[in-house]
């Protein structure tokens, strides 16, 4: 069983349905390594030995994979990555066509401006190949090159605090051949562009001439892999797509995000006009999202309910980002009898203190009832509610719409505040009040 968004072609492949986790304390738990995503248990009994389950197999598969970390302590800015537009060079969303004075020129302003209804961008793919690539001989770093502009446009955006991937096509073979090899055409790119990543298009990792030329470049572009990225290359992949990922029924838990809590995950499903379902997988495993709603020319917007999701996600994961990477997560936590029972679930995040609840409503009917078990605050604590913006009693009473997602904190006496929190609580209440 899954959950699907309503788009009827979006019916999963069998190699996107999540994937089943034994729960015997002696089972072979190595057949978990390639999941895309790893399946909740139907019987909310059996959630304590999942949990078990998933933290026996990261144990063992991070000492199978003599895991090293070491680009992830050199190279930060992934973890927090959490929007990331894919958006063709050419688009009006970012190319001027006709303001006088500045057409035929890249205008970042205009780039914010258009994805300011998603709550703002960490990161941009500059798509440079479809529609074009193909009437004529140029290749793929002919077309990056033909730009005259684009190091001055990832220059801008850097400025803005927006990091950059640049695209790799490896199915660009029947185009005029480069001086050099691709690997060594791409790395070039990347000194010459000042871009901070490269997004590897089809590829699940970079082969090893890529990898190597890649490596000695000083820092090291960050590699987003599209789809299930392997374990052997999380190492050095400190990115991947979770594309057309189907999730169970009660949320599961992304293999590589928690394989390495640094290893950003990104949700997309292109064509979707309904992004419910990778909106609150990404809610639930502190996961980013792909906003592409400009598909090689076709336009496929988002819709307004959609749109708030994703920017109270965002405003969380501005805030609370720490809770997200570094904090103690429990997949799937235990919540009040009556909201689990009302179709709510979701994970628990502690740090520093204090505590966040990411949570989901499965059920198409609204849920407002507790959504936390008993006397979970002690005393003098706050409780908030991140998405309303509103502060609750010790009842912790929430409402969250069929199909939506809530937040709470947890703040307890005496316990330091986030330093985001304030301006997080302040942007949730004017949205709730539009």
């Amino acid at each position: 069983m899954t959950s699907e968004s309503v788009d009827a072609h979006a019916a999963p492949r069998p190699i996107d349905l999540p994937t089943h986790v034994p729960l015997d304390a002696d089972a072979d738990l190595s057949v978990l390594d390639e999941a895309k995503i790893l399946a909740a248990p139907d019987d909310p009994a059996d959630r304590p030995a999942w949990r078990a389950a998933l933290r026996r197999w990261r144990d063992d598969a991070r000492s199978r994979m003599c895991f090293d970390d070491s680009r992830y302590v050199q190279t930060t800015w992934p973890s927090t990555a959490w929007n990331v537009a894919m958006v063709w060079l050419w688009d009006e969303a970012v190319y001027d066509w006709s303001s006088p004075g500045r057409a035929g020129r890249h205008d970042v302003e205009r780039l914010l401006q258009t994805y300011e209804p998603f709550g703002g961008l960490d990161a941009v793919v500059l798509w440079h190949a479809y529609p074009v690539i193909g009437i004529d001989e140029r290749n793929q770093f002919d077309w990056y090159r033909g730009v005259p502009d684009l190091a001055a446009l990832v220059a801008e955006l850097h400025g803005h605090g927006v990091k950059v991937f640049v695209d790799y096509n490896p199915w660009d073979v029947g185009t005029r051949r480069a001086g050099g090899s691709d690997a060594e055409e791409l790395a070039a790119l990347v000194t010459e562009t000042g871009a901070d990543g490269v997004f590897l298009d089809t590829l699940q990792e970079g082969d090893a001439e890529l990898l190597r030329r890649l490596a000695v470049l000083d820092p090291p572009p960050v590699l987003a892999a599209e789809s299930a990225v392997p374990l052997t290359r999380v190492a050095d992949h400190q990115a991947s797509w979770a594309e057309w990922f189907a999730d169970s029924d009660a949320p599961g838990v992304l293999r590589a995000r928690w394989f390495e809590r640094r290893h950003m995950m990104h949700h997309v499903r292109r064509w979707n006009r309904d992004h419910t379902a990778e909106l609150q997988s990404a809610w639930v495993n502190g996961a980013g999202m792909v906003v592409w709603d400009v598909v090689f020319g076709v336009w496929v917007g988002w819709n307004e309910r959609d749109l708030a999701t994703l920017r109270a996600m965002r405003r969380t994961q501005q805030a609370l980002g720490d809770h997200l990477v570094h904090g103690t997560w429990v997949p799937l936590t235990d919540l009040a009898p009556e909201a689990t029972a009302g179709g709510v679930h979701g994970s628990r995040w502690a740090h520093n203190g204090t505590t966040l609840w990411t949570v989901v409503n499965r059920a198409d009917d609204e849920y407002t009832g507790p959504l936390l078990p008993r006397d979970v605050a002690s005393a003098g604590a706050r409780l908030l509610d991140l998405v309303s913006g509103g502060e609750l009693d010790s009842s912790v009473v929430v409402r969250i719409p069929g199909q939506g997602i809530g937040g709470v904190l947890l703040l307890p006496a005496g316990a330091e505040e986030p330093a985001g929190l304030r301006r997080l609580i302040a942007r949730a209440r004017d949205e709730a009040r539009v």
